[in-house]
């Protein structure tokens, strides 16, 4: 299982999960400890400059109507009447979060609110001088208890202005225990829901991705059934249009390629051996013949004179099938040059003239203006009109007539050679071509059935088009269409 496809698709999606989660969950957790921080802070200094506001009013108060310097209003009795009460009004509301509020004086002795020894945060040398200088300041102060247990207090520092300067220094401290419980209480619930998500998800994953993956497990254990004596089976395609259907339509594809190869293989070993064993045979029997009594010299000639024969026709089976081999391994090396099609063609027709001659039959070949050369390799080029003109002399009925035609098929040059003979049976048309496929079952005709598919080897070579039309009585027309001429073979 730990090696099967779905588990690593379940393992890197747990594992992108996982870091998208750890990611959200920081992003989360960092925002609502930002958050947190700016709201403590916030309502620290509205309680702090509430009483600060308050105190600046009373010291205006007392210094239009006793006329007395606000300095010394600060000392008089009216402050102890209000600043309890100021401590206490913003202390002690009930819709807001409990904050400490305490007044001290420019000397930095506390006047109201708790004292230092009562647990409260020590007030900043550094603050109390900024404060003297009319700045409001932020403070983290960190206190120890009696027990040794260290408590954390979030400060702000206001000075409250008199007539002649900072007339009182007001505090606003806060302990930022609930904040940090309730962001410790956040990373535990973190901690223990990401990787129960996680597990979770993969458990679904792992379950998801085996139904998506069901098909390919049914393709494989079809895969397992195939060999070499059944290749005409085929894997069933799932219902959707998605990768997997793809990929099963290209498998059952390649396997309708393979049953062909290798019918064709099959029927190329059962052809060889067929073309292989007649000869064998009449070689075999003439020579016991030959050697179960003493014969005269001209009986021992003319069976060594059949024995050449037979072995030049296996000679010239053996030297077609390595000549296709060499094409099929794109071994043969093509001499690509200009050649002439009508010189070329008006050779080959009379390299034939004597065949023809022997059957009464005429060859005529036509050439249209402007057709003159073609790229290619003119040995072979040579070879494969040979090969046409021979096969339709080979059907041709005597004192029939072989035409061959040089024209232009849409701007490219092409040869078409037709003849009167028996023609094609229709299903025998996509075949023809093929190695040792002949027409007539029988195989009475001469030849191997390689002439034709040595003939479009070379028209492939040449990226030529070579094609047959036929009609069984009527005859039979071959036609080799080139590359345009702008084209490089």
């Amino acid at each position: 299982m730990f090696n099967s496809v779905r588990f690593r698709i379940t393992l890197w999606y747990a594992a992108a999960l996982a870091v998208t989660l750890t990611l959200f969950s920081l992003l989360v957790y960092k925002n609502l400890e930002k958050s947190l921080d700016e709201n403590m802070d916030q309502l620290l200094a509205y309680r702090a400059e509430g009483v600060a506001d308050a105190l600046e009013a009373y010291l205006e108060t007392e210094r239009i109507e006793v006329g007395r310097h606000s300095a010394a209003a600060a000392k008089g009795d009216a402050f102890y009447k209000i600043a309890p009460d100021l401590v206490r009004v913003h202390t002690e509301d009930p819709r807001q979060t409990t904050v400490q509020l305490r007044i001290l004086d420019a000397a930095g002795t506390v006047l109201e609110g708790a004292k230092d020894e009562d647990g409260a945060p020590d007030l900043p040398e550094r603050t109390l001088k900024d404060a003297m200088k009319g700045n409001a300041a932020y403070d983290t102060i960190k206190v120890e208890d009696e027990e040794n247990r260290e408590n954390t207090f979030r400060s702000y520092t206001t000075p409250a202005s008199g007539g002649a300067g900072t007339a009182y220094i007001v505090q606003a401290y806060r302990s930022t225990y609930h904040t940090q419980f309730a962001l410790k209480n956040l990373r535990v619930m973190m901690a223990a829901l990401v990787p129960l998500i996680v597990l979770l998800t993969g458990a679904f994953g792992m379950f998801f991705a085996r139904v998506a993956l069901r098909p390919v497990a049914e393709m494989a254990r079809t895969i397992r059934q195939i060999t070499a004596e059944n290749l005409s089976l085929r894997l069933k395609t799932p219902r959707g249009r998605d990768e997997i259907r793809e990929l099963a339509d290209l498998f059952n594809a390649m396997l309708s390629r393979l049953e062909d190869s290798f019918m064709s293989e099959r029927r190329f070993i059962q052809d060889v051996s067929h073309e292989l064993k007649t000869p064998l045979t009449i070689l075999k029997g003439e020579l016991e013949v030959a050697l179960k009594k003493a014969r005269s010299a001209g009986e021992y000639a003319a069976v060594l004179q059949s024995n050449l024969e037979e072995t030049e026709k296996m000679s010239r089976i053996v030297g077609d099938l390595l000549t296709l081999a060499r094409f099929d391994n794109r071994e043969v090396k093509l001499d690509h040059a200009p050649v002439n099609l009508p010189i070329l063609l008006e050779g080959s027709v009379k390299s034939l003239a004597g065949v023809a001659e022997k059957t009464g039959t005429a060859i005529r070949l036509s050439a249209a203006p402007g057709i003159k050369e073609v790229g290619g390799d003119q040995g072979q080029l040579r070879r494969l009109f040979l090969n046409l003109l021979d096969n339709a002399l080979k059907y041709s009925p005597a004192g029939g007539e072989v035409k061959v035609e040089i024209y232009s098929e849409t701007g490219r040059p092409a040869v078409k050679i037709s003849d009167h003979g028996v023609g094609i049976p229709e299903a025998d048309l996509p075949h023809i071509f093929k190695r040792f496929y002949r027409a007539d079952s029988s195989r009475s005709s001469s030849g191997f059935g390689l002439g034709l598919a040595i003939a479009k080897s070379i028209a492939d070579a040449h990226q030529a088009e070579i094609k047959a039309e036929s009609q069984p009585g009527k005859g039979s027309i071959f036609t080799v269409v080139f590359p345009h001429p702008t084209k490089k073979v």
